[in-house]
């Protein structure tokens, strides 16, 4: 029996705000208590920067429009932690 391989879908975005932007979305049409009574859980997901200073967003269990689906990527390089 073989393991499954998991694969993280994202969106990257050039700047933050518009990632933003695309989580609060979905949170909305996820009906999320932020979008019904201003507070509480607001994003199913954040972005993160990337190497390049990008944005990415994961979008598993997103509702994704056709022009979003052909824009997702599976491989993100996301900057080095910074050692302490």
């Amino acid at each position: 029996m073989s393991e499954e391989e998991i694969t993280t879908n994202y969106l990257v975005y050039d700047t933050e705000a518009d990632a933003i932007a695309r989580a609060d979305t979905e949170g909305a049409r996820r009906g999320y208590a932020y979008h019904r009574v201003g507070s509480g859980t607001r994003y199913r997901t954040y972005p993160q920067e990337t190497a390049d200073s990008k944005y990415a967003l994961v979008v598993d269990g997103y509702e994704l429009t056709e022009d979003e689906e052909s824009s997702t990527v599976t491989n993100v390089t996301f900057p080095e932690p910074e050692e302490v």
